[in-house]
């Protein structure tokens, strides 16, 4: 089941977008049947629940961290995820220079951006990107790599639309005005299990899946 859905949902991809598999609430058997149906990137949001699997799995998979990051947790993430998608303040991100420092290892880094205003979701507002953008020189352990966003919680495929296609607006300005060695824009995660298809029509290049994988 799970190696068929992984095949479908491979197949209707394009090849340049990765696909990160939403393991967190699985369990190491399932963990291991998306590893053996050839899916690598592995995305978790507590960091307990990693921890477990990352004792299990060590560094096969590439480990996703989309959760909400507390930062009394990141020294336990430091050195062992491949990116942490959900850098939602300039606190965090002092909390992951410090930690990342002291293990002498540089943590690559998402931002996430609430552009929705959604109260029940994470993310550095429009208004506060300036601020943050101006602060990131300043860390040299700590890499942004790209943007993260959730679609908005909506049956409005419109809306939905609406705001990944402003995300890739800020996306391209910022590749556009910032040099690569302050941020490397490469990674645009932006699509779930209900909205992925119109991420990928507005430009991702991260999907992050988890239902669609683990359904009958």
């Amino acid at each position: 089941m799970i190696s068929d859905n992984i095949n479908k949902i491979k197949a209707e991809i394009p090849n340049n977008v990765t696909l990160v598999a939403v393991t967190k609430y699985h369990s190491i058997e399932d963990t291991k049947a998306v590893l053996d149906a050839g899916v690598h990137d592995l995305g978790e949001s507590k960091v307990q629940d990693f921890l477990k699997k990352y004792e299990e799995f060590g560094n096969e998979p590439r480990w996703h961290f989309i959760g909400h990051l507390q930062k009394n947790k990141v020294k336990y993430l430091i050195g062992k995820t491949f990116l942490i998608h959900s850098v939602d303040s300039l606190e965090l991100l002092d909390v992951i220079e410090k930690e990342s420092k002291k293990q002498e290892t540089v943590t690559s880094v998402l931002l996430q951006l609430n552009l929705a205003r959604e109260d029940s979701k994470s993310g550095i507002l429009i208004e506060d990107l300036e601020e943050v953008l101006k602060a990131i020189p300043k860390y040299k352990y700590v890499k942004v790599k790209g943007l993260m966003a959730i679609g908005p919680l909506t049956q409005n495929n419109e809306e939905i639309r609406n705001i990944f296609v402003e995300l890739r607006r800020i996306y391209d300005k910022i590749k556009e005005k910032i040099l690569d060695d302050v941020i490397q824009m490469t990674y645009l995660s932006m699509g779930m299990t209900d909205d992925y298809t119109i991420a990928i029509e507005e430009g991702s290049n991260m999907i992050r899946i988890g239902r669609k994988i683990f359904s009958s």
